[in-house]
């Protein structure tokens, strides 16, 4: 039987056990290393970064560089000199840290003797699988090791209360956090570059005007892009909050009157913080609940509010009205400070908006009055306004 018309070049002959061994990524590049290597008489084998990216065309320079990263980590690959492409080729070999798990004779541990022939003290056992700690902390060399693979260490501290509330969610009981920490920090430092640079390269080939690049401070009516609204949402924050961002991002800066030509960026590095903050700080209950005649948002709720510059006299105002609208919809939920938080922002955001725009008789209000929170009527539209409560 003749071979399928597309098959017309090099294939790559994949081993499905160490796919599902090693990852299908660090299989294939192990795969092309490894069949470089057979050709190849010396000890440390070498390849032209060329001839690597023609035997992995579906990859870009990141990809090959962070997959490399990955053998390297897990003493499946070692690296003589530059890593790929900072030089015109790498330097490689296996050596014995190469061999899987798998591959290595067992061998039983035999107690230490003295002179005399009896046991000593044996090695501490290993450490026993435990459930993440409330205030889990990474290791010193944990943090060293990866300011050594370029990740900087705010960078690496920003990762931890979503780590830590992941941990916790999943209720697993582990004995190597600190390896899974470190994995945890390098995929979000890949995934950063490349947002980086698909930013860079996107106002590369749209910056046809010169006065687009020119620093200028934000304006009212400012927005984020659609690349901004479509990374955030990709690294699973909720589109509503997203949203609810920027009124408080706009006041922010414009406050501080400084000017800037990145501010998409700006605002993905805002609320990526906003969101690592809201998830490990909200409290979820396990089982749906109403709300309760006397309840109170937490104290981390009005932390959150006040990163979000909006005053804690504003969001206590709102509790009564927040809990008369849920107790009349006799509704249940899980968590009750995550929808006043989501309400909170939105009644100020609108309020944000009714600051630009004339007060008085023709509005519906009184001369001198707060716009849209003192009167009757401004109090029957709020409450009418269910929007955030979907």
């Amino acid at each position: 039987m003749p071979s399928h018309p597309l098959f017309s070049d090099h294939t790559i002959s994949l081993s499905a056990t160490l796919a599902a061994t090693i990852g299908l990524e660090e299989a294939v590049l192990l795969t092309v290393l490894n069949d470089a290597a057979r050709l190849q008489s010396q000890p440390q084998a070498r390849l032209n970064n060329d001839i690597l990216r023609q035997q992995l065309p579906f990859w870009d320079d990141v990809t090959i560089r962070r997959v490399l990263r990955s053998l390297t980590d897990k003493g499946l690959l070692r690296i003589q000199g530059p890593m790929f492409p900072d030089a015109g080729g790498i330097i490689f070999h296996f050596g014995d840290e190469a061999a899987t798990p798998a591959s290595r004779p067992a061998t039983t541990p035999q107690p230490a003797r003295s002179q005399s022939g009896t046991p000593t003290s044996a090695q501490p056992a290993p450490a026993r699988p435990a459930p993440m700690p409330q205030k889990w902390q990474p290791a010193e060399d944990t943090l060293q090791r990866l300011e050594q693979h370029g990740v900087p260490r705010a960078f690496s501290c920003a990762q931890l209360d979503a780590f830590v509330l992941q941990g916790q969610e999943q209720g697993s009981n582990r004995n190597d956090w600190n390896t899974r920490f470190f994995r945890h920090v390098k995929n979000q430092w890949v995934y950063t570059q490349n947002d980086a640079s698909r930013f860079r390269r996107e106002q590369e080939r749209t910056a046809f005007n010169p006065v687009q690049d020119e620093a200028r401070p934000i304006t009212g009516d400012w927005r984020p892009s659609p690349d901004a609204h479509q990374i955030l949402s990709r690294a699973g924050i909720d589109p509503q909050f997203i949203d609810d961002a920027v009124p408080e991002f706009i006041l922010y800066w414009s406050e501080r009157g400084d000017v800037f030509k990145t501010w998409n960026s700006k605002f993905i590095q805002h609320v990526r913080q906003q969101w690592a903050r809201y998830t490990a700080a909200v409290e979820h209950s396990p089982m749906p609940v109403r709300i309760d005649a006397q309840w109170q948002p937490a104290e981390d709720c009005y932390d959150i509010l006040k990163m979000g510059h909006i005053p804690r006299d504003f969001a206590s105002s709102l509790v009564p009205e927040f809990v008369l609208y849920w107790r009349d919809s006799n509704q249940v939920h899980n968590s009750w400070n995550s929808r006043f938080l989501q309400y909170v922002k939105q009644q100020w955001g609108k309020r944000l908006a009714q600051k630009d725009q004339p007060t008085g008789e023709a509005n519906g209000q009184q001369t001198g009055a707060q716009p849209g929170y003192t009167t009757a009527q401004a109090s029957v539209h709020r409450l009418s306004d269910t929007s955030w409560a979907k």
